[in-house]
């Protein structure tokens, strides 16, 4: 049923030039609660094709088939994890007509449009198993300049269809569905940051599509042969079918039973480029599906591929190995151009982790580690137990019993942490898509302790009264393997899963905004991981050791947050030396752990002008006491005798500060938001007496623990803008 109220406003703001994105969410009041009646809105409430829309998708399931036929459409969810579209059909099941489904009406979404864009979805065909109940399409895509950008595809055979059809059917009634009488267009498709699952040509059809940063998972069957992974259809004409760049091909099938791709027509294209490659992919790579005239007329073809199954050498002899020349014909830039030079992404780039993946496919192997455990270990030969009792009478210990129990009293204080000089270092320096130079900068924080720093700069960035770059300083938190994910590491599975679950990217993102981004990795994650935590295990890379960093420093006086506090004050030092970054703007944010750091940093150091903690404001009792199973770095000694949250954050008025709150994140403890808004009140308080209400903002989103993103441009711009005043007012 259309919503009167959503339609009346809707159609103001078109009228006067304030479009905003339609609201999907199962049971708020107000909104669309199906994607379906969104997209039916759609029709009457802009009939004009040519206005770019947006429909934002709350998190939830929504069972339901999609047909998408507007061309200059966003639909964007939440999270991918958290907003699954699913739908249950298979090829052999009856269709209405008296006949069977067939593959090509099983799909769960339909796009049959240009310009779309899916973003932040999870879309899934839980038919089954394909030897039961057929081809079960989860994603039908058909046009050109598609956009499937961090989704989460799910199926088992014929998981993604890349439209169009071929020209003719092998089989009389094998094309019955939407589009088997529809002239045959080869449109441009691009993949990034997606995990594709599925058995049997889950990824089939003959479009030009371009698959970045992608997880391919083949399932198992537990088969001799437990699938093919492509069955491309490229036209003859077409010089581009399958490209898949900087991808990880992982399955739980078994040892070398999974071929690469077979031909679904003789003119079909697939190349690798840049991928890793699990040890489930058999050594010949590609099946010719017994049709001799394929060998000699498609193209299969592959480049610097990694991984226990890049046994190319082994490939059968009608595949190909591309050199160094042939490889820049199939960057993202050359590939999708077409007529009208279409880029997605923008700019040249192609700054990828594959070379670098551990044996599992999804981590990141370390060569070299920053850790400090041996700075711990030297500072505890020289200072541990140095206030122990060395007298030898009743009365001495006496003495001294009354003077241990003042200094034990006094277990924090960033006094005990000694300056050296930042000795910055540049050690990687890399062009990412979108104008944006990434660099990695080690800076010592202590003597012999280094903290790696990755540097987004874009090549235009925002700049400041003064003429230098406005800059943000993006810790990070747990679980999403370090500053990797925040700086938006592309070609790193376990990291696009945290991208996918927690919109973990949000430096990237600052990036794209023209601002200049630090992204700091801190300690006992990354290549700062503690021995006990090194390796290239998953468990090892997303769990971090500061857990093990609060067990060494607490005996010594020290804790975690006062060291993470530290490090960050002194990257504030260093981006002050640099003398291109404006001190007088510059902001920090973070989600989670990184929202502590924050806290923490902005709390204490007046050279941060602007704040943005997600994730992390709330009540000791409730969310650190109730819930004590946190990592020990959110416990510090003696500090909850004298602060709750709140009177903490109240300390970085009257500065621009914004709260966000998810309403489910079980972070908020047993009593939900009104946990966090008992500490907003703290911090408001601090703000009205100093007559800078304004400057506050608490921002509620939907869902559970993740940095909400729909907003964030808006929320960045507020900063700045409350910012600019708030100086010019000093």
């Amino acid at each position: 049923m259309e919503n009167s109220f959503i339609t009346r406003v809707f159609k103001r703001m078109v009228k006067m030039g304030e479009l905003q994105a339609l609201e999907v969410s199962p049971n708020k009041a107000g909104a669309y609660h199906t994607i379906g009646a969104a997209l039916h809105a759609l029709v009457k409430l802009i009939p004009d094709d040519n206005v770019p829309v947006t429909i934002n998708v709350a998190p939830g399931e929504y069972h339901e088939r999609l047909e998408i036929r507007r061309p200059n459409l966003t639909i964007r969810g939440e999270t991918a994890e958290s907003v699954r579209i699913i739908g249950d059909l298979g090829a052999f099941m009856d269709a209405d007509d008296g006949l069977k489904l067939g593959t090509f009406r099983t799909y769960t979404v339909f796009v049959d449009a240009h310009d779309v864009v899916l973003e932040n979805l999870s879309i899934e065909n839980e038919a089954g198993d394909g030897r039961k109940v057929g081809q079960a399409i989860a994603l039908y895509a058909d046009g050109d300049r598609l956009v499937v950008n961090n989704c989460r595809l799910l199926g088992h055979q014929d998981t993604l269809f890349c439209g169009p059809l071929p020209p003719t059917e092998v089989k009389p009634g094998g094309f019955i569905g939407p589009k088997q009488f529809a002239s045959r267009i080869v449109g441009r498709q691009y993949y990034r940051r997606c995990f594709i699952a599925g058995d049997v040509d889950f990824i089939f059809g003959s479009a030009t599509a371009y698959f970045e940063s992608c997880e391919l998972h083949s399932l198992d069957r537990n088969e001799k042969v437990n699938g093919y992974i492509t069955a491309a259809s490229t036209p003859e004409a077409e010089k581009y079918g399958f490209v898949f760049h900087g991808c990880s091909f992982t399955g739980s099938a078994g040892e070398a039973t999974v071929y690469l791709g077979r031909p679904w027509r003789d003119w079909a294209k697939t190349v690798l480029i840049d991928c890793w490659l699990g040890q489930h992919i058999k050594p010949e790579g590609w099946f010719d599906w017994n049709k001799s005239q394929a060998r000699e007329h498609s193209f299969y073809a592959g480049s610097s591929l990694v991984g226990p199954g890049a046994v190319s050498r082994s490939w059968v002899p009608w595949a190909h190995i591309l050199n160094k020349k042939d490889v820049v014909s199939y960057s993202r830039e050359h590939v999708l151009a077409g007529s009208d030079g279409w880029d997605p992404e923008g700019g040249a780039g192609d700054a990828t982790e594959i070379a670098s993946l551990s044996d599992s496919g999804r981590t990141v192997h370390v060569d070299k580690y920053f850790e400090d455990e041996s700075s711990f270990r030297e500072r505890f030969i020289q200072e541990g137990r140095s206030a122990a009792f060395l007298g030898k009478s009743s009365s001495e210990w006496l003495t001294w019993r009354d003077g241990a129990r003042k200094r034990l009293a006094d277990v924090l204080g960033l006094s005990l942490l000694k300056r050296v000089s930042a000795s910055a270092q540049e050690i990687e320096h890399v062009r990412m898509p979108g104008d944006i130079i990434r660099s990695k900068v080690l800076i010592k924080v202590e003597q012999d302790v280094w903290m790696p720093v990755y540097m987004l700069m874009p090549k235009h960035p925002k700049c400041a009264q003064d003429g230098r770059s406005i800059c943000f300083i993006a810790p990070h938190g747990h679980q999403g393997g370090g500053a990797a994910s925040v700086a938006g590491i592309m070609g790193v599975p376990s990291i696009d899963d945290a991208i996918r679950r927690f919109n973990y990217d949000y430096g990237l993102r600052l990036a794209h905004m023209g601002y200049v981004v630090a992204c700091p990795e801190a300690r006992g994650w990354g290549s700062r991981r503690d021995a006990k935590g090194q390796g290239d295990s998953e468990e090892n890379y997303l769990r971090g050791t500061c857990a093990m960093q609060a067990h060494m420093a607490e005996p010594l006086g020290l804790s975690t947050i006062g060291l993470l506090t530290w490090d960050l004050m002194r990257l504030v030092d260093y981006l002050g030396e640099r003398g291109d970054i404006s001190m007088s703007s510059l902001g920090c944010i973070g989600f989670s752990g990184g929202g502590m750091q924050t806290l923490y940093l902005s709390a204490l150091d007046e050279r941060i002008s602007k704040v943005f903690i997600s994730g992390y404001l709330y009540g000791v009792a409730d969310s650190l006491l109730s819930l004590n199973g946190n990592c020990s770095c959110n416990y510090v000694p003696g500090l909850w005798k004298l602060f709750d949250m709140g009177d903490i954050a109240s300390l970085i008025a009257p500065r621009p500060l914004i709260v966000q709150s998810c309403e489910n994140d079980h972070l908020n403890g047993p009593r939900g938001l009104e946990n966090v808004s008992e500490q907003v009140q703290i911090v408001r308080r601090a703000y009205k007496l100093l007559g800078k209400e304004e400057n506050l903002f608490h921002e509620v989103c939907p869902g559970e623990h993740h940095m909400c993103v729909t907003h964030l441009q808006a929320d960045i711009c507020w900063l700045d803008k409350q910012a600019t005043a708030l100086l010019s007012v000093v």
